[in-house]
């Protein structure tokens, strides 16, 4: 009888040990959820040298917040592009990327240049169905994937308002891991040296989205399946 009182006193205190870890696990995951809503990621548009016209940059902000409105976008203060970064022609784009990520500040997630000066990067193209390098080809933006900041430049983009917003938003989703994609009229298409898929993109694809929010999240395991299921 006190054998079998024991064991009933034992698993009293298992069960109430459990209960009350249980609820210490609901308390710690509650208050991280708000933590995470109190600390959205912060994205800073940095304008380069003179930046861009003002309706170009009021469509970048109102495009990204409208697509991830979980982040919190702030517009810094202009920054001059070192010379060091130009070539006599064009700023190289890969060079002003090296300078934003040596000042970076560690509070913000990511880091978005802007530019309407002129940029460019060493590119392969296949023309007429040969392999051709352009030393010093100009482009409208560029991010590596992933990576902590991206660059884009008005320069070639014209008077197109919308077009810009969009790249600023397909430059951005490269550096939380989204890489270019085969969907009808989105954004991340890859223009393969020409800017026509992006200004006739309509829309973020449903996947692409998913994706980029798998990165802003953290989660790089599921984001890589993702990638590698997408591409079967």
């Amino acid at each position: 009888m006190e054998k079998l009182s024991l064991i009933i006193l034992a698993i009293a205190i298992i069960v109430s040990i459990s209960f009350a870890i249980q609820k210490h696990s609901e308390v710690l995951h509650d208050t991280l959820n708000i933590s995470l809503v109190d600390t959205p990621k912060k994205i800073l548009i940095l304008p380069l040298n003179k930046g861009v016209k003002k309706h170009y940059l009021d469509s970048a902000i109102s495009y990204l917040k409208h697509h991830f409105p979980d982040v919190e976008v702030i517009l810094g203060q202009g920054i001059k592009i070192p010379k060091s970064c130009h070539n006599g022609r064009r700023y190289r784009a890969d060079s002003v990327l090296n300078f934003l990520d040596k000042i970076k500040p560690d509070s913000v997630y990511r880091v978005i240049g802007i530019t309407s000066d002129d940029i460019s990067i060493t590119r392969t193209l296949k023309q007429n169905g040969k392999l051709v390098t352009y030393p010093d080809r100009g482009i409208i933006g560029y991010g590596r994937k992933p990576g902590g900041v991206c660059l884009v430049s008005s320069y070639r983009i014209s008077k197109n308002i919308y077009s810009f917003a969009k790249v600023v938003s397909h430059e951005f989703m490269h550096t939380v891991g989204v890489g270019h994609c085969n969907h009808d009229k989105c954004i991340m298409q890859d223009g393969k040296g020409s800017g026509k898929p992006l200004i006739e993109s309509t829309h973020i694809n449903e996947s692409c989205l998913k994706k980029a929010n798998l990165g802003l999240s953290g989660n790089s395991k599921k984001l890589l399946v993702l990638n590698m299921k997408l591409k079967k």
